[in-house]
């Protein structure tokens, strides 16, 4: 039996997501148990305006409706945590919990991957939280490899993990 092509396509976010991003955005955190529904951070993931105008958004949608998104940072950019120079960096991907599954962040990260080579970039980073296992093994299907030299705490308690994917 084959699998049917995908029908997810990924693009730049509109305002009109807006709203759709930051509910799967939180929900996939929050659903995911990687946060509770009162953590600050979860403000964060819902002001996809801000995210918008200080950096670069991608959705992942099917038939209209979106399904995913992620944010690019390109190094020492306002949304770049651990990226330097040549570096692009991408944080917060979501998957909604309904279409997990279904090669959604596949989708996101080849994106992430594409853009960075076409822009030249020598390595693709991000940092991830410890909970987040289904993520680290589709990172590691990419080629990712961790790189704990890199990793970071934003604030007591909450260990964030590096991977870096050299592009060259």
């Amino acid at each position: 039996m084959t699998t049917p092509p995908s029908t997810i396509t990924v693009r730049p976010v509109g305002p009109d997501d807006f709203e759709a991003v930051a509910d799967l955005t939180a929900r996939a955190y929050v659903d995911g148990g990687h946060l509770s529904a009162d953590d600050g951070y979860v403000r964060r993931l819902r002001d996809v305006a801000d995210r918008a105008r200080r950096a670069e958004l991608l959705v992942a949608v099917e038939g209209g409706r979106v399904l995913g998104s992620v944010t690019l940072a390109r190094g020492e950019g306002d949304y770049a945590n651990i990226a330097r120079r040549g570096e692009m960096e991408f944080r917060m991907l979501a998957v909604a919990p309904e279409a997990s599954g279904r090669g959604v962040g596949r989708a996101l990260v080849r994106a992430v991957v594409d853009r960075a080579r076409v822009e030249g970039h020598e390595r693709v980073v991000l940092t991830s939280q410890a909970s987040m296992t289904v993520a680290h093994g589709l990172y590691e299907r990419f080629g990712f490899r961790r790189a704990p030299d890199r990793d970071w705490e934003p604030e007591p308690g909450l260990h964030l993990m590096a991977y870096v994917l050299e592009l060259s």
